[in-house]
């Protein structure tokens, strides 16, 4: 009986946790590039919805790429519009403006790279459904046409991990810098959040001791945001 015990233990530890989205319809996917098995929790793996700031990503990377911006310490001045987060209202550079979430950055960025630029990167990278028609400066955001699914932003990040996207090894290497939270020997753990139109997203990945996941996690309802989906899959990751 008591090896039985053990055994049980044993096979109970083997096996993941799902993710506690609480009150909130969650989801959440997670693929292990190393095995490349794909973790699937809740129902709307394939639900395309607005990426929000989770968008930013790509963003910086066209940015990069079609040279609108130097590089991620190049400052932009502040407008001197005063807009709802404090942080936001002063000169960001691309570092410190993904690290915010300051909108009004990338609303430049993407009047920088233009209408016609922006909708070819979308659609050379397949980046969900890949509609940045509606309109330049929010197509992202909570009333945008530009929508993604939680699958989707596994395999996009899966290939920004593998350096298999249309861009420099540098604009993807930049990108993955700049949404990098922690990082000590052997481990890198990064990620992006995004809040909008009652979704929030955590978008990201994970590198320990040269094992590699990336992974996307969304919740709907009331008070969904980005952070509400990080703490999410902070508790997801240290549960196993």
């Amino acid at each position: 009986m008591h090896k039985l015990a053990l055994l049980f233990i044993l096979f109970l530890s083997l096996i993941a946790q799902e993710p506690d989205f609480g009150e909130y319809d969650g989801s959440a996917v997670v693929l292990d590039l190393n095995s490349s098995k794909r973790s699937i929790f809740g129902i709307r793996a394939d639900e395309q919805l607005n990426p929000c700031s989770t968008f930013k990503i790509l963003n910086s990377m066209i940015a990069l790429d079609a040279k609108v911006i130097k590089d991620e310490n190049e400052t932009i001045r502040w407008d001197g519009v005063a807009r709802e987060y404090g942080m936001w209202n002063h000169d960001h550079s691309m570092r410190s403006a993904i690290t915010v979430s300051a909108v009004w950055f990338y609303q430049e960025l993407a009047r920088r790279i233009g209408a016609k630029r922006m909708q070819e990167y979308a659609s050379k990278v397949h980046y969900g459904n890949a509609d940045t028609s509606h309109t330049l400066t929010d197509f992202w955001l909570g009333s945008g046409s530009l929508k993604i699914s939680p699958n989707e932003q596994v395999d996009f990040l899966a290939h920004i991990l593998h350096n298999n996207l249309p861009f420099s090894h540098r604009a993807m290497s930049i990108v993955k810098d700049i949404i990098t939270l922690e990082k000590h020997e052997g481990y890198q753990f990064a990620g992006k959040t995004g809040s909008c139109n009652g979704v929030g997203w955590f978008v990201g990945f994970m590198v320990k001791e040269n094992h590699t996941q990336v992974f996307a996690f969304n919740i709907k309802g009331n008070g969904a945001s980005g952070t509400e989906a990080k703490n999410i899959a902070l508790k997801y990751f240290k549960d196993n």
